[in-house]
Protein backbone atom coordinates (compact mmCIF):
# COMPACT_ATOMS: atom_id res chain seq x y z
CA UNK A 1 0.00 0.00 0.00
CA UNK A 2 1.26 3.69 -0.95
CA UNK A 3 1.92 5.78 2.31
CA UNK A 4 -0.52 9.00 2.45
CA UNK A 5 0.70 10.88 5.53
CA UNK A 6 -2.53 13.68 7.23
CA UNK A 7 -0.64 16.37 8.98
CA UNK A 8 -2.31 17.02 11.59
CA UNK A 9 -2.53 19.81 14.16
CA UNK A 10 -4.73 22.17 16.43
CA UNK A 11 -5.80 25.87 17.01
CA UNK A 12 -2.95 26.53 18.66
CA UNK A 13 -1.47 27.63 15.18
CA UNK A 14 -3.28 30.55 15.48
CA UNK A 15 -6.03 29.28 12.83
CA UNK A 16 -9.26 27.94 12.63
CA UNK A 17 -9.89 24.64 11.01
CA UNK A 18 -10.53 25.90 7.82
CA UNK A 19 -7.30 27.82 7.68
CA UNK A 20 -5.95 25.55 8.61
CA UNK A 21 -7.27 23.09 5.71
CA UNK A 22 -6.72 25.66 3.07
CA UNK A 23 -2.78 25.42 4.37
CA UNK A 24 -3.43 21.50 3.84
CA UNK A 25 -3.13 20.53 7.52
CA UNK A 26 -6.30 18.84 9.69
CA UNK A 27 -6.92 20.49 12.35
CA UNK A 28 -9.24 20.38 16.09
CA UNK A 29 -10.11 23.06 17.72
CA UNK A 30 -8.92 23.80 21.03
CA UNK A 31 -11.36 25.15 24.47
CA UNK A 32 -11.77 28.05 25.99
CA UNK A 33 -13.80 28.14 28.74
CA UNK A 34 -15.71 31.33 31.23
CA UNK A 35 -18.87 31.30 32.69
CA UNK A 36 -19.08 27.54 32.88
CA UNK A 37 -19.23 26.58 29.27
CA UNK A 38 -16.68 25.73 27.20
CA UNK A 39 -15.96 27.28 23.51
CA UNK A 40 -14.01 25.75 20.49
CA UNK A 41 -11.32 28.45 20.13
CA UNK A 42 -11.68 30.00 16.73
CA UNK A 43 -14.90 28.55 15.67
CA UNK A 44 -17.08 29.33 18.71
CA UNK A 45 -15.26 32.45 20.39
CA UNK A 46 -13.32 35.28 19.36
CA UNK A 47 -10.30 37.63 20.15
CA UNK A 48 -12.36 40.48 21.08
CA UNK A 49 -14.67 37.62 23.29
CA UNK A 50 -11.37 36.20 25.43
CA UNK A 51 -10.37 40.29 25.54
CA UNK A 52 -13.82 41.18 27.26
CA UNK A 53 -13.57 38.61 29.71
CA UNK A 54 -10.80 39.35 30.63
CA UNK A 55 -11.53 43.14 31.16
CA UNK A 56 -14.16 41.64 33.29
CA UNK A 57 -12.11 40.39 35.57
CA UNK A 58 -12.93 36.94 34.98
CA UNK A 59 -10.96 33.42 34.87
CA UNK A 60 -10.66 32.57 31.43
CA UNK A 61 -9.51 28.30 31.17
CA UNK A 62 -8.40 26.49 28.37
CA UNK A 63 -8.63 22.70 27.83
CA UNK A 64 -7.70 19.96 25.04
CA UNK A 65 -9.84 19.18 22.11
CA UNK A 66 -13.00 17.60 22.65
CA UNK A 67 -12.20 13.01 22.29
CA UNK A 68 -15.31 13.12 19.86
CA UNK A 69 -13.62 15.90 17.78
CA UNK A 70 -10.58 14.42 17.92
CA UNK A 71 -12.03 10.85 16.96
CA UNK A 72 -14.18 11.97 14.43
CA UNK A 73 -11.39 13.96 12.87
CA UNK A 74 -8.84 11.00 12.69
CA UNK A 75 -11.79 8.55 11.49
CA UNK A 76 -11.90 11.12 8.60
CA UNK A 77 -8.64 11.11 7.92
CA UNK A 78 -8.45 7.10 7.63
CA UNK A 79 -12.08 7.62 5.53
CA UNK A 80 -10.14 9.66 3.21
CA UNK A 81 -7.57 6.81 2.53
CA UNK A 82 -4.76 8.40 4.48
CA UNK A 83 -2.29 5.51 6.01
CA UNK A 84 -0.92 7.77 8.54
CA UNK A 85 -0.91 10.89 11.03
CA UNK A 86 2.13 13.33 11.67
CA UNK A 87 0.86 15.67 14.39
CA UNK A 88 2.16 18.44 15.82
CA UNK A 89 -0.20 19.96 18.09
CA UNK A 90 0.13 22.46 20.76
CA UNK A 91 3.23 21.60 23.10
CA UNK A 92 2.36 18.81 25.73
CA UNK A 93 3.75 20.39 28.84
CA UNK A 94 1.08 22.95 28.18
CA UNK A 95 -1.64 20.34 27.23
CA UNK A 96 -2.69 16.68 26.65
CA UNK A 97 -3.51 17.35 23.05
CA UNK A 98 -0.84 14.90 22.04
CA UNK A 99 -1.97 12.33 24.41
CA UNK A 100 -5.11 12.16 23.47
CA UNK A 101 -4.49 12.39 20.09
CA UNK A 102 -1.91 9.19 20.11
CA UNK A 103 -4.38 7.21 22.26
CA UNK A 104 -7.45 7.44 19.49
CA UNK A 105 -5.24 6.68 16.99
CA UNK A 106 -4.27 3.51 18.16
CA UNK A 107 -7.91 3.10 19.00
CA UNK A 108 -8.92 3.08 15.16
CA UNK A 109 -5.42 1.70 14.08
CA UNK A 110 -3.48 4.59 12.70
CA UNK A 111 0.30 5.06 12.93
CA UNK A 112 0.80 8.00 14.51
CA UNK A 113 3.83 10.23 15.14
CA UNK A 114 4.08 13.41 17.47
CA UNK A 115 6.33 15.77 16.78
CA UNK A 116 6.66 18.20 20.22
CA UNK A 117 7.98 21.73 19.33
CA UNK A 118 8.24 22.69 23.40
CA UNK A 119 5.63 25.18 22.26
CA UNK A 120 2.72 26.35 20.20
CA UNK A 121 1.66 29.25 18.32
CA UNK A 122 3.58 30.67 15.04
CA UNK A 123 6.90 28.14 15.98
CA UNK A 124 3.91 25.12 15.92
CA UNK A 125 2.74 26.24 12.43
CA UNK A 126 5.69 27.41 10.42
CA UNK A 127 7.27 23.71 11.40
CA UNK A 128 3.95 22.21 10.72
CA UNK A 129 5.13 23.49 7.22
CA UNK A 130 8.38 23.03 7.03
CA UNK A 131 7.14 19.24 7.74
CA UNK A 132 4.89 18.88 4.64
CA UNK A 133 7.08 20.75 2.89
CA UNK A 134 9.85 18.05 3.36
CA UNK A 135 7.39 15.15 3.03
CA UNK A 136 6.54 16.76 -0.58
CA UNK A 137 10.06 16.49 -1.49
CA UNK A 138 10.32 13.08 -0.85
CA UNK A 139 11.95 12.97 2.80
CA UNK A 140 11.08 10.65 5.54
CA UNK A 141 9.53 10.69 8.72
CA UNK A 142 13.04 10.53 10.76
CA UNK A 143 14.39 12.63 8.33
CA UNK A 144 12.13 15.18 8.85
CA UNK A 145 12.23 14.95 12.81
CA UNK A 146 16.16 15.68 12.65
CA UNK A 147 15.33 18.62 10.57
CA UNK A 148 12.56 20.04 12.59
CA UNK A 149 14.68 19.36 15.66
CA UNK A 150 17.63 21.72 13.32
CA UNK A 151 14.91 24.34 12.96
CA UNK A 152 14.41 24.57 16.98
CA UNK A 153 17.60 25.27 17.83
CA UNK A 154 18.47 28.52 19.18
CA UNK A 155 14.54 28.81 18.98
CA UNK A 156 12.31 30.18 22.33
CA UNK A 157 9.16 31.86 23.14
CA UNK A 158 8.96 34.88 25.92
CA UNK A 159 6.57 36.31 27.76
CA UNK A 160 6.24 39.55 29.89
CA UNK A 161 3.38 39.13 31.54
CA UNK A 162 1.57 43.13 32.92
CA UNK A 163 -1.19 41.98 34.84
CA UNK A 164 -0.29 40.93 37.74
CA UNK A 165 -3.73 40.66 39.48
CA UNK A 166 -4.73 38.35 36.71
CA UNK A 167 -1.61 35.81 37.60
CA UNK A 168 -2.86 36.13 41.18
CA UNK A 169 -6.52 35.26 40.30
CA UNK A 170 -5.21 31.99 38.07
CA UNK A 171 -3.41 30.67 41.18
CA UNK A 172 -0.09 31.63 39.58
CA UNK A 173 1.07 33.99 41.97
CA UNK A 174 -0.37 35.11 45.30
CA UNK A 175 -2.43 38.04 46.14
CA UNK A 176 0.33 39.76 48.15
CA UNK A 177 3.23 39.27 45.29
CA UNK A 178 0.64 40.26 42.77
CA UNK A 179 0.08 43.94 44.97
CA UNK A 180 3.31 44.74 45.51
CA UNK A 181 4.57 43.60 42.49
CA UNK A 182 1.89 46.37 40.56
CA UNK A 183 2.89 48.80 43.15
CA UNK A 184 6.98 48.46 42.67
CA UNK A 185 6.12 47.35 38.93
CA UNK A 186 7.85 44.32 38.78
CA UNK A 187 7.55 42.39 35.19
CA UNK A 188 8.12 38.46 35.70
CA UNK A 189 9.98 36.99 32.46
CA UNK A 190 8.60 33.93 31.37
CA UNK A 191 9.84 31.00 28.82
CA UNK A 192 8.18 28.12 27.00
CA UNK A 193 10.18 25.97 24.91
CA UNK A 194 11.91 22.36 25.05
CA UNK A 195 14.37 23.29 27.86
CA UNK A 196 11.38 24.37 30.18
CA UNK A 197 9.28 21.39 29.13
CA UNK A 198 7.18 22.93 27.33
CA UNK A 199 5.73 24.94 30.57
CA UNK A 200 5.80 28.31 31.47
CA UNK A 201 8.94 29.10 33.97
CA UNK A 202 10.01 32.46 35.39
CA UNK A 203 13.48 33.05 34.42
CA UNK A 204 13.98 36.97 35.74
CA UNK A 205 11.77 39.48 37.58
CA UNK A 206 12.86 43.28 36.35
CA UNK A 207 11.27 46.47 37.43
CA UNK A 208 9.32 47.96 34.54
CA UNK A 209 8.20 47.06 31.52
CA UNK A 210 11.32 49.46 30.19
CA UNK A 211 13.95 47.10 31.44
CA UNK A 212 12.45 43.90 31.22
CA UNK A 213 12.39 44.59 26.88
CA UNK A 214 16.04 45.32 27.26
CA UNK A 215 16.77 42.84 29.05
CA UNK A 216 14.76 40.26 26.60
CA UNK A 217 16.44 42.07 23.90
CA UNK A 218 19.98 41.78 25.88
CA UNK A 219 20.04 38.58 26.87
CA UNK A 220 17.41 36.65 25.63
CA UNK A 221 17.64 37.08 22.01
CA UNK A 222 21.54 37.11 21.81
CA UNK A 223 20.91 34.12 19.00
CA UNK A 224 20.22 36.70 16.46
CA UNK A 225 23.60 38.07 16.64
CA UNK A 226 24.29 34.91 14.66
CA UNK A 227 23.62 36.31 11.25
CA UNK A 228 24.18 33.59 9.09
CA UNK A 229 20.55 32.11 10.17
CA UNK A 230 17.38 33.74 8.29
CA UNK A 231 15.85 34.47 11.73
CA UNK A 232 12.08 35.47 12.35
CA UNK A 233 10.91 37.61 15.70
CA UNK A 234 7.07 37.28 16.63
CA UNK A 235 5.92 39.69 18.57
CA UNK A 236 2.53 39.16 20.37
CA UNK A 237 0.41 41.37 22.50
CA UNK A 238 -2.63 40.75 24.66
CA UNK A 239 -5.22 43.45 23.78
CA UNK A 240 -1.99 46.29 23.50
CA UNK A 241 -1.48 46.62 20.19
CA UNK A 242 0.06 50.24 20.04
CA UNK A 243 2.50 48.44 22.81
CA UNK A 244 2.91 45.69 20.16
CA UNK A 245 3.46 48.34 17.68
CA UNK A 246 6.81 50.17 19.42
CA UNK A 247 7.92 46.67 20.84
CA UNK A 248 8.22 45.69 17.30
CA UNK A 249 9.77 48.74 16.43
CA UNK A 250 12.22 48.29 19.04
CA UNK A 251 13.02 44.91 17.75
CA UNK A 252 13.70 45.49 14.25
CA UNK A 253 16.27 48.56 15.02
CA UNK A 254 18.11 46.10 17.20
CA UNK A 255 17.97 43.63 14.69
CA UNK A 256 17.42 44.95 11.25
CA UNK A 257 18.44 41.58 9.66
CA UNK A 258 15.52 39.44 10.77
CA UNK A 259 12.29 39.71 9.56
CA UNK A 260 9.10 40.53 11.70
CA UNK A 261 6.03 40.32 12.63
CA UNK A 262 2.73 41.56 15.10
CA UNK A 263 0.34 39.92 15.73
CA UNK A 264 -2.89 38.52 18.71
CA UNK A 265 -1.53 36.60 21.21
CA UNK A 266 -3.21 33.00 21.07
CA UNK A 267 -6.02 32.78 23.48
CA UNK A 268 -4.67 29.76 24.85
CA UNK A 269 -1.86 31.33 25.71
CA UNK A 270 -3.48 34.65 26.60
CA UNK A 271 -5.80 33.25 28.79
CA UNK A 272 -3.31 32.10 31.13
CA UNK A 273 -1.30 35.39 30.98
CA UNK A 274 -3.72 38.27 30.81
CA UNK A 275 -4.59 41.36 29.27
CA UNK A 276 -1.06 43.67 27.99
CA UNK A 277 1.04 40.51 28.23
CA UNK A 278 3.46 40.89 25.71
CA UNK A 279 5.40 37.89 23.72
CA UNK A 280 8.42 37.06 21.17
CA UNK A 281 8.48 33.95 19.28
CA UNK A 282 12.46 33.90 17.85
CA UNK A 283 13.27 31.01 15.29
CA UNK A 284 14.96 30.08 11.68
CA UNK A 285 13.02 30.30 9.03
CA UNK A 286 13.99 27.31 6.94
CA UNK A 287 14.62 26.57 3.16
CA UNK A 288 13.02 29.67 2.01
CA UNK A 289 9.48 28.61 3.43
CA UNK A 290 8.07 31.40 4.55
CA UNK A 291 6.12 32.23 8.02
Amino acid sequence: MMRKIAFVTDSGTGLTVAQNRDLGFFSVPLQISFDDKSYKEYEEVSYPEVYQQLHQQRIVKTSLPTLSDIETLFQGIKDEGYTEIFAIPICSGLSGTASAMHTTAQNLNIPFTFFDTGTTAVIQRYLLKLAKTLSNKGLELDQIVKRLDAALEDANTILIPDDLMHLSRGGRLSRTNAIVGNLVQMKPILEINRETGGTNKVVKTVRTFKKSLQYVIDEKMTALNKRQFNWHVVVAHVDALDVGKSVREKIQQAFPHATTELIDLVPTVSAHTGLGCIAFQIFRKQDGIEV
